[in-house]
């Protein structure tokens, strides 16, 4: 697989070798460390690339993103050239999930080469009751509770006043950017002539207390391939129960490799 020069919104260059591509989308508030466990978790020929967005970790000094069309609308600039080059696949983890489907729509209604297959993690199709809380809900500490309730941040920020000032608006950003989905021109779940032509593979977190198994599954709504896949954790189950995470994602990537062939020898 060829390699075009890195986007910004990746840590590095992808790898020439790899046969195929898994773009991964982090949660509100997350970050691409999210994923730094991956690559030694996934098949070799998979070349796992975490997505960062702007306003965190790497990026930490770049504006942030308050609306999903217009993340879509940089993912795709960004990436574009990357996303065109091979096979490709995506895994997002709960706003995460929100960002690679619309991409791969965006991508799919300009024509240009979609996904062999896109994973969503812990999150509710869009016209489903929203995963995430509205953004301005609940006031900076009553959001800081929840985020330790459901796994999403350690106790000890509960008691670090200048930890919560630097995170608290990335998530509020991030909640604004969910809760936004309609401009990122999502498929009509009423209009079966409206389903994307492509493969999604859903996980739900069986103890996941944001978001049950249900509403994971009417996914199956925007896409004409659906299976959904529920397995031990609660929002943040590739996390806190890797091996059967891992096990069932890396069945499904096989599969897409062994759809391609066998590898190509090396010349010489």
């Amino acid at each position: 697989m060829t390699t075009s020069a890195p986007a910004s919104c990746l840590g590095r260059e992808p790898r020439a070798d790899a046969r195929l591509r898994l773009f991964c989308f982090h949660h509100a508030g997350g970050g691409a460390s999210f994923f730094a466990s991956w690559p030694a978790r996934v098949p070799p020929e998979v070349d796992v690339l975490p997505v960062q967005l702007p306003g965190r970790e790497a990026r930490l000094r770049e504006r942030r993103f308050q609306d999903a069309g217009e993340v879509v609308e940089a993912l795709d600039r960004d990436l574009g050239s990357l996303l065109d080059e091979g096979p490709w696949a995506a895994y997002g983890h709960s706003m995460g999930a929100l960002l690679a489907f619309a991409l791969a729509a965006a991508r799919l209604r300009a024509g240009a080469r979609g996904p062999e297959e896109l994973f969503l993690g812990a999150y509710a199709a869009p016209h489903r009751t929203p995963t995430l809380p509205a953004p301005d809900r609940y006031d900076d500490g009553e959001l800081a509770r929840l985020l330790v309730d459901f796994g999403g941040l350690a106790p000890q920020f509960l008691e670090r006043e200048d930890w919560l000032r630097a995170l608290l608006p990335v998530v509020r950003d991030d909640l604004r950017i969910c809760a936004s989905h309609r401009r990122a021109r999502l498929p009509d779940p009423d209009d079966e002539r409206a389903r994307l032509p492509l493969d999604v593979e859903a996980f739900a977190g069986t103890d996941d207390p944001l978001v049950d198994a249900e509403a994971v599954r009417a996914w199956a709504r925007y896409a004409h391939g659906f299976r959904l896949t529920t397995v031990p954790g609660g929002h943040f189950f590739p996390r806190e129960a890797p091996v059967p995470f891992f096990d069932r994602l890396n069945r499904s990537l096989d599969r897409l490799l062994a759809a391609q062939g066998p590898p190509r020898a090396e010349p010489g």
